[in-house]
C-alpha cells in the first residue's frame, strides 16, 4: 500500500475504530510496530479493531481450538491418519506427573506427529492436544477477560500434573505461556523454554553429541510473535544451526524485520496469502539458501510448497537435529499439508455450515450467532 494511501487508513481506524482491510488484509505480525517511524505501536490499533469485531461478528468455528466444537482446524486435520494419531493423542493427553514437560501445541499434536519420534524428547514426557491447548485463539479473538478464564484452567491443570517448565515447539504458545499469561494472571509462574534453548542447553552440557555434520547453507524463518520478545530470542536458532554444522546466511529482512510467511491470511485472502510466500522464498533464493530452517509449524506447511519448486528444503529444526545425531526424520511435511488441505476442502463442501456459522466465547462458554 503507497504511504499516503496508509496514511489516510490509519487516520480511518483512528477515527471509526473500523478497517476492511485490517480485517481481510492484516497478518497480525506487528511489522506496522517495527518500521513506524514515531514508534506509536500501531499493531494496538489493529488489535482494538480486530477484537471489536469478532466479539460483534463472532469468528469461524475452524479458530475455535476446543473440543467443545464440532469441527476446527485441529480436529478436520486429526481425521488424517486418524488411527496412529488418536494412539499417540492418549498419550498427549495423560502425560505421568513431571516437573518439566515437552509442551507440544496443536500443530504437532493434530497435523506433524512425525515430529516427536525420536530420542531428542526422551528426558521428559510430551503433552499436547486441545485439552492443553494455549487457547491463544480466545485471548486474540476475545480478549482478556476470556483469555483469562483460559489461561486460568490451563495453569490449574498444568499444576496438577506438577508442572513448574514447559519446553514449546510453537512460538504462538511461547508467547502465552512467556509474555501473556504472566501478565494477567496473577500467580502464573510457569516458566518456558523453546525447544531450541532447551537443545543448546543439552550440547553444552555434553549431553546432545553430533555425528553427522549440516554442511548446508541455511536460512531461518524467524516467527512473528518473536517481536514481543528479548531481542536475544533471535541470536538462539542462528547459534543451533551453527552447532549443527551449518553455514547461516541471512535473508534481506531477517530477525524483528522479518515478513511474514502469509499463512495467517490464506483463509481471507489467497492471493495475498501466495504472494508473501513466494516473496518470502524469494529472499531465500535470492542468497542461495539450500535449506529452510522453521521453529513454526505454521511458516513450515506454508512456505514447504513453494520452497519446493525452487529447489529450497525446509525442515522444522528439531529434523536438522535429528540428522545431526543419526536419525532419519519421516519428512512427510509436504505430503501432511497436502492431505490436510484436501481433507479441509472436503469437509467444507460436506459441511457448508463451517464457513457461515460464527461464534463467540463469552464467559468461557461458546455461542452460536
Amino acid at each position: 500500500m503507497p504511504i499516503d494511501q496508509a496514511k489516510e487508513e490509519i487516520i480511518r481506524m483512528i477515527e471509526t475504530k473500523e478497517s476492511k482491510k485490517i480485517i481481510n488484509e492484516c497478518t497480525g505480525c506487528s511489522y506496522c510496530d517495527i518500521i513506524c517511524p514515531t514508534e506509536s505501536n500501531p499493531s494496538d490499533l489493529r488489535r482494538e479493531i480486530r477484537l471489536k469485531n469478532y466479539c460483534e461478528n463472532g469468528v469461524r468455528c475452524t479458530g475455535i481450538i476446543t473440543e467443545d466444537m464440532p469441527y476446527n482446524l485441529m480436529s478436520i486435520g486429526f481425521e488424517i491418519d486418524k488411527e496412529q494419531k488418536e494412539l499417540n493423542l492418549i498419550k498427549y493427553e495423560n502425560p505421568p506427573k513431571s516437573d518439566s514437560m515437552f509442551y507440544l501445541g496443536c500443530g504437532i499434536s493434530y497435523f506433524y506427529q512425525e515430529l516427536t519420534n525420536t530420542k531428542l524428547f526422551d528426558d521428559f514426557p510430551l503433552i499436547g492436544g486441545m485439552k492443553y491447548c494455549c487457547s491463544s485463539y480466545a485471548h486474540s479473538y476475545f480478549g482478556e477477560i476470556e483469555g483469562k478464564i483460559k489461561g486460568l484452567e490451563l495453569y490449574e491443570k498444568l499444576k496438577t500434573l506438577g508442572v513448574n517448565k514447559l519446553i514449546t515447539f510453537c512460538p504462538g504458545c511461547d508467547t502465552m505461556i512467556r509474555d501473556i499469561y504472566p501478565s494477567i494472571l496473577e500467580d502464573f509462574n510457569i516458566k518456558n523454554q523453546t525447544i531450541i534453548e532447551y537443545l543448546i542447553e543439552k550440547y553444552h552440557k555434553g549431553e546432545f553429541t553430533i555425528k553427522n555434520k549440516i554442511n548446508k547453507r541455511i536460512t531461518f524463518q524467524d516467527p512473528c510473535t518473536w517481536r514481543r520478545f528479548d531481542k536475544k530470542i533471535y541470536d538462539t536458532p542462528r547459534e543451533f544451526l551453527e552447532i549443527l554444522g551449518a553455514e547461516v546466511v541471512e535473508m534481506e529482512y531477517n530477525r524483528e524485520h522479518s515478513h511474514c510467511c502469509g499463512l495467517p491470511v490464506s483463509t481471507t485472502n489467497r492471493a495475498l496469502a501466495s504472494k508473501l510466500a513466494e516473496d518470502r522464498i524469494s529472499e531465500a533464493q535470492n542468497i542461495n539458501a539450500e535449506v529452510i530452517a522453521h521453529i513454526c509449524t505454521g511458516c513450515l506447511s506454508n512456505l514447504s510448497t513453494y520452497a519446493i519448486k525452487r529447489n529450497i528444503k525446509s525442515y522444522y529444526i528439531t529434523e536438522l537435529a535429528q540428522m545431526a545425531i543419526g536419525e532419519t526424520p519421516t519428512l512427510k511435511i509436504i505430503e501432511s499439508k497436502k492431505k490436510t488441505d484436501a481433507k479441509l476442502i472436503k469437509t467444507v463442501m460436506e459441511n457448508p455450515k463451517i464457513l457461515s456459522e460464527k461464534y463467540i466465547i463469552k464467559n468461557g462458554k461458546i455461542i452460536l450467532l
